[in-house]
């Protein structure tokens, strides 16, 4: 199952503890150390590994009141073959971590409209450094508008809502068996080519572990059916 624009699952990326910045509150999830990593495995609803992805935490500085991680990911299909490799970066600031949206895009999605002017706004995702059962978090959106020769062709609306701390529970992954936080969301997305609308909705299931991140995604559709999920596979 293709992901829908985006190179990671989007929770992940915030699912990080930045060491050393103890003038900020970012005591949550995965240490982060240079050159230390996870490895996921991507299966269909059928029980098909479709791929797999890497993740590399290659930088960590600080900036003023800030402390950014520059984060590398690459994506593998079922045969171990590279597809696409990608750099974003997360910034601790006070008590929440953040990541600009757009900074997530799969380049590989966009290459449909490669010589044509992209407009891209969109919001930073945000995770307070502390969860707890019940508590909802920030939504978040992003605006791709796609020009030829000056004429609007397409126009891709995205939203990202009703981000729920549900509880926890035990799960079990290749790399173990974890006590979890469960966390959903929804993402609505909505394409219009020559005006004619398009439109995609998807459940996501996300179970996070502290001191580690994510182990765990799952994905629905509008009828809960499942389409595929994400499992971490290797600690590196």
């Amino acid at each position: 199952m293709k992901r829908i624009l985006f190179t990671l699952p989007i929770m992940f990326v915030l699912a990080i503890t930045l060491p050393g910045a103890s003038a900020q509150n970012c005591n949550f999830y995965l240490p982060l150390v240079e050159n230390s990593g996870l490895e996921y495995e991507n299966y269909n609803r059928r029980d098909r590994l479709e791929g797999s992805q890497e993740v590399v935490i290659s930088t960590v500085r600080n900036d003023g009141d800030r402390v950014i991680a520059t984060i590398n990911a690459k994506h593998y299909d079922r045969r171990n073959r590279i597809q696409h490799e990608g750099e974003y970066n997360v910034i601790c600031q006070g008590d929440h971590l953040s990541i600009d949206i757009k900074s997530l895009l799969d380049q590989s999605v966009l290459e449909g409209f490669e010589g044509m002017d992209m407009e891209i706004e969109g919001d930073e995702l945000v995770l307070p450094s502390g969860l707890s059962q019940g508590q909802e978090l920030p939504d978040a959106a992003m605006k791709i508008t796609v020009r030829s020769s000056g004429m609007q062709i397409a126009e891709m609306n995205l939203t990202i809502e009703n981000r729920r701390v549900l509880g926890r529970e035990t799960i079990e992954v290749p790399a173990g068996t974890f006590e979890a936080y469960k966390i959903s969301y929804e993402t609505r997305m909505e394409t219009r080519a020559i005006g004619i609308p398009i439109r995609t909705n998807t459940k996501t299931i996300e179970y996070h572990v502290e001191d580690l991140g994510m182990i765990k995604s799952e994905y629905f559709n509008d009828n809960d059916r499942s389409q595929g999920y994400t499992v971490l596979s290797r600690i590196i």
